[in-house]
């Protein structure tokens, strides 16, 4: 049984670490894969890499990073050199620089790490990114949960699958009240930095650059500053306090602070001046916090870091739910909703029986 918990401890380290990876990485998943063939032989179509965070990345780095005019959600390409906005970057395989297909230089705001590699070739896993594309065309955009769910799944059975505590002897210790409170209370931390994770995402916005703008709020004027306006929704039961910032071309001008529950807000975003005509893309990154805590705590926290913010809303979500126990603790008759004495001494089979047995005795007469 030992062993079996500390492998599940170990896999749930694992997955805690690649899930707050992403705040790092700004949003962006810390293993990845490529889909196109611009990184061979090095990376190959379907090759699994992992990405770290880097803050000074120099010539010769291979990059994850989001583009603003090339049509992909990232890419992943070499720095070649250091031009006067940004990096210059190019795939080993591709014939031409990524700035000469139109892509500005990348700022560094645009890059969400640095490929992982040892005596400078990339650790890869061949072919796993197959995986996850064939979930993908099964199960479309729910593939991400499935992989949480079959990790909870790996887990249950890790901890629970062993001959030890299958066995058919009746465990030493009773289930107590306590001890459903403890799980509810830990239950309530983990979902709720979960939920702050799934519902906190980096958010494309794509716009035109054109010589004469509409004024649908998804067009800005070429060689002007423009304005964007988009939608943010909060699909839950509970409010939330919501930390909105862009990301390089793209920076906030107005944005809602609280989101109540079943609503949407709207957005105010600043472009910086594009040269060229065209359709780009942006960015902006959304925290949706639950509020368990003053915003100004959260704002401090996030300020911080955004890893710390989410632990510290899941303990502290934690600790009103062990407040609301304590209190219900002392309120006359609450525990009697909660059978595990009756379970314990008996006593509710003995009542079912008296029950039917007034039943079936009214019915006779």
């Amino acid at each position: 049984m030992k062993k079996f918990m500390n492998g599940a401890l170990f896999g749930l380290a694992l997955a805690v670490i690649f899930i707050f990876a992403g705040t790092y990485t700004k949003g962006a998943p810390i293993l990845s894969y490529v889909y196109s063939n611009s990184m061979e032989p090095l990376i190959r179509v379907n090759d699994a890499f992992i990405v770290l965070p880097v803050s000074k990345p120099q010539v010769g780095d291979i990059i994850m990073y989001r583009p603003i005019v090339l049509n992909a959600a990232y890419i992943t390409h070499r720095i070649i050199a250091v031009g006067e906005d940004g990096y210059i970057t190019k795939g080993d395989n591709a014939p031409y620089r990524d700035q000469e297909s139109g892509e500005p230089e990348v700022m560094k705001d645009r890059i969400v790490g640095k490929v992982f590699t040892i005596h400078g070739q990339p650790f890869v896993i061949p072919r796993l990114g197959s995986i996850p594309s064939s979930l993908k065309i099964g199960v479309g955009g729910y593939s991400g949960y499935l992989s949480i769910i079959f990790l909870i799944l790996g887990l249950v059975t890790a901890f629970f699958g062993s001959k030890g505590f299958l066995r058919k002897r009746k465990p030493r210790h009773r289930i107590r009240l306590r001890h459903i409170y403890r799980a509810i209370v830990w239950i309530t931390i983990l979902s709720v930095m979960l939920s702050i994770f799934l519902g906190s995402r980096v958010s494309q916005i794509k716009y035109l650059v054109s010589e004469y703008p509409g004024t649908l709020g998804d067009q800005v004027e070429v060689n002007k500053p423009g304005q964007l306006v988009m939608e943010i929704r909060n699909k839950g039961l509970f409010p939330e306090w919501t930390i909105i910032s862009g990301i390089a071309p793209l920076s906030i001008a107005a944005a809602p602070e609280y989101l109540p529950p079943r609503s949407k807000e709207t957005v105010v975003l600043n472009v910086i001046p594009q040269r060229k005509t065209g359709i780009y893309q942006g960015y902006i990154q959304v925290y949706n916090y639950p509020i368990v805590l003053p915003r100004a705590w959260i704002v401090f926290l996030h300020g911080l870091h955004p890893v710390i913010a989410i632990v510290i809303t899941g303990i502290t979500a934690g600790l009103w739910g062990t407040l609301l126990f304590k209190i219900l603790s002392h309120v006359h008759g609450f525990e009697e909703w909660i059978p595990l004495k009756a379970r314990k001494d008996k006593l509710l089979e003995r009542r079912m029986k008296q029950v039917s047995a007034k039943v079936i005795g009214r019915s006779r007469k």
